[in-house]
């Protein structure tokens, strides 16, 4: 980079001064991220465990991009694993620790895939959901998934969460959309079930049940209706969206 100086009316480039270089840190190895884990898991949310967070979810994603990872080895790092077992090796490993409140645990997920070239990439997913089942979608032509999941948001509130995710090439798409216009669903206290066969995601709704405003549009935008409130919403996966099902 070069400062520019004015002298005589003429703009002449001088090189800038040399920076002293800070030297790069050792990515974590297994066992500081197994250790830095087991800490995350005994803490609660607060200032110290945020600095310590970022360090470690910055170490395994580094990790994640250099190194293949099995079930076995995700539960020697206290990680709870998934696996769509196909060609572009689609993974989701997910950490947890306590909310110190009526949430309880906080989960947050950090995905794993590969290009057509044997590449790695990883990614850590901003935001707190705890994802527990996973699909591959049939999608002809595309890559996606159906990740389900829940947490607690409140001490009334089971949360429940459908997202779809896709993979192109290098890239990760978190916001595609899916359901209406929208790339998941969150809902509360409301049960998710995915028949891959039929490619029918089931929404088993009780009395207790709750949906938020913007997955009540989308369920509008669907053609389902929340209200008198049914027993179950069906939605089908076709041509790489959810759309009303039978």
């Amino acid at each position: 980079m070069k400062h520019l100086l004015l002298a005589g009316g003429l703009l002449l480039a001088a090189p800038a001064p040399a920076q002293p270089t800070t030297p790069a840190r050792p990515p974590l190895t297994a066992a500081e991220l197994k250790r830095n884990f087991a800490r995350m898991a005994e803490s609660t949310e607060g200032a110290a465990l945020a600095k310590l967070e970022r360090a470690t979810v910055r170490g395994l994603v580094a990790y994640l991009k250099a190194n293949d990872v099995s079930a076995a080895q995700a539960s020697y790092l206290g990680l709870d694993y998934l696996a769509a077992g196909d060609a572009a090796h689609f993974k989701v490993f997910t950490y947890s620790y306590s909310s110190g409140g009526s949430r309880g645990t906080v989960s947050k997920p950090v995905m794993q895939w590969r290009n057509a070239a044997g590449q790695r990439f990883a990614y850590a997913v901003q935001q707190a959901w705890g994802f527990d089942k996973l699909y591959k979608l049939a999608s002809p032509g595309r890559t996606q998934y159906l990740l389900l999941g829940s947490q607690r948001a409140d001490g009334h509130c089971e949360g429940s969460q459908a997202d779809v995710v896709e993979l192109t090439g290098n890239y990760l798409l978190l916001d595609k959309p899916a359901f209406g216009a929208y790339a998941f669903l969150q809902l509360c206290n409301v049960e998710l079930t995915f028949d891959p066969g039929p490619q029918v995601l089931r929404l088993d709704l009780s009395e207790d049940s709750e949906l938020t405003a913007y997955s009540g549009e989308a369920l509008a935008q669907l053609g389902l209706r929340a209200q008198p409130r049914p027993k179950r919403l069906t939605l089908r996966f076709r041509n790489g969206r959810f759309v009303k099902g039978s």
